[in-house]
């Protein structure tokens, strides 16, 4: 490897040269020693100059035209969702279940949603769901949980609780049956 290094090294350059002085007689185009040149760099663009160059813009302070930016903006605290009974369009329902209904609790995300996931391994082929932010007795969770998959999907499967983080893992991907499970519940 070394001596092909150096051959490359010593003998390369002459013969790019030679090419290209070839190449030059019977093509306009550019020759192979052209491509290592360096066409631009940061000192060669133009320098900064005031904003008044660039962009037209002025500074408002009508509190009308703010509200418009206002509601553009990302909220710092996620807004509480009214509950209402309504059925929106999306699917999406309220938690109605309070910690003690239930000897377990499954509590909402940040952004209200179910804590259900579905986990890809193995290029696909390997589906694990799995419920978080269990709180009370998991174990009866696993059990109820268990029983409605293996009733609706007609086949057993495996799971795994992990009682310390507050988590269970079905294998198999049951997302849409546990999720629905969970908010007929309440959760």
């Amino acid at each position: 490897m070394a001596a092909l290094r150096i051959f490359t090294r010593s003998c390369f350059p002459k013969i790019l040269q030679s090419s290209a002085a070839l190449q030059s007689m019977k093509h306009p185009s550019p020759t192979i020693t052209e491509i290592y040149k360096r066409w631009s760099s940061y000192k060669s663009s133009p320098t900064y100059k005031d904003p008044s160059h660039y962009t037209d813009y002025e500074i408002s302070t009508d509190p009308v035209e703010w509200s418009y930016v206002n509601r553009l903006m990302r909220y710092k605290v996620i807004p509480k969702p009214k509950t209402t009974d309504t059925t929106l369009p999306s699917g999406w329902k309220p938690a109605t279940a309070k910690p003690n209904d239930y000897p377990y609790f499954v509590q909402r995300t940040k952004n209200h949603m179910v804590p259900v996931y579905l986990q890809r391994s193995f290029r696909g082929m390997r589906r694990v769901t799995f419920v978080r932010k269990i709180e009370g007795n998991i174990w009866k969770l696993e059990k109820e949980l268990k029983e409605h998959i293996i009733a609706t999907k007609k086949r057993t499967i495996g799971c795994r609780v992990n009682e310390m983080v507050g988590e269970i893992r079905f294998r198999g991907d049951f997302v849409t049956c546990v999720k629905q499970w969970l908010l007929d519940k309440g959760f």
